[in-house]
């Protein structure tokens, strides 16, 4: 269950020989938190189809030849067509510019840094802005979250974790990376120390005091509830916290919860800070 989507693909698609598999742990190392190929696995499994119907020994992306069937399916799965997806993401996220500067297409791009060649006018660097998650000693942004999911919330059984999963679908909110085997993560601390490591109860424990500010600020704005449900809600925003604190079995479940959560969106969390990562590497302030 370690296997990240596009590993476990590969391992469906490839055969074993001698109920050994054609493929060994280090070859699919590169995906571990990948799932381009799952995502396009349709596009995928008509480039196999096309392989086997044609009987194909040649790589339709990169030309290279093989001698079986086998060895390019192994080939195309493993390497060639997950780099041509992250080829064709990296173009359709760039700004295409002319030799005479003019801009192309753009999608998502605010911003660029770009150098001259003095003699040609040439473009030499292009640096994209990436657009980094709030720090993790901030409140969440919640804007996104409309008054009629606020008020269902208020009233849930589960009014916590309804909350955090809401927070979560904005992307700018992706600011923790949870690894449960180790009981530890890391989080976007600021611009500056970028992402540091905590043990995963304590990162818990701050979301659990973000959640209820959270969840008081939106019971005292509420206008959808009835007023008896809004100071029933009150009440309970604070029981259930007071009942994390102080039950060491409500504790323990609160915190499997609460990371389960994280664990969730652990792939596109860590995809954010590896664009923040390439990003400072571009512009040569280092990570």
């Amino acid at each position: 269950m370690n296997y990240s989507e596009d590993q476990l693909l590969i391992l469906t698609l490839l055969p074993y020989s001698n109920n050994i598999h054609i493929i060994d742990e280090k070859d699919i190392e590169h995906l571990k938190d990948s799932s381009y190929l799952y995502k396009n696995k349709d596009k995928l499994f008509n480039v196999i189809d096309n392989i086997d119907k044609n009987k194909l020994k040649e790589c339709v992306f990169c030309s290279t030849k093989f001698s079986k069937i086998t060895d390019l399916r192994k080939h195309i799965l493993i390497s060639c067509f997950h780099k041509k997806l992250k080829k064709d993401n990296t173009i359709s996220n760039e700004k295409i510019i002319c030799g005479d500067n003019n801009l192309l297409n753009c999608n998502n791009c605010n911003n660029t840094n770009i150098t001259n060649n003095n003699n040609n006018n040439n473009i030499t660097n292009i640096y994209l802005e990436i657009k980094t998650p709030i720090p993790f000693d901030e409140e969440w942004d919640i804007s996104n979250i409309n008054d009629k999911t606020r008020s269902g919330i208020l009233v849930s059984k589960f009014m916590y974790t309804s909350l955090l999963e809401e927070i979560l679908k904005n992307e700018i909110n992706l600011n923790i990376i949870i690894d449960k085997d180790t009981e530890s993560g890391i989080v976007y601390k600021n611009d500056i120390d970028k992402y540091i490591n905590m043990k995963s109860k304590d990162i818990v424990s701050n979301t659990m005091d973000k959640l209820k500010k959270h969840l008081l600020d939106i019971n005292k704005t509420d206008e959808l509830c009835y007023k008896e449900y809004i100071e029933a809600s009150r009440r309970m925003i604070g029981k259930k916290h007071i009942d994390y604190v102080k039950d060491p079995n409500i504790n323990n479940g609160v915190n499997q919860c609460i990371t389960n959560i994280f664990c969730s969106k652990k792939n596109e969390a860590i995809n954010i800070s590896k664009n923040i990562k390439q990003n400072n590497i571009n512009l040569g302030k280092g990570f």
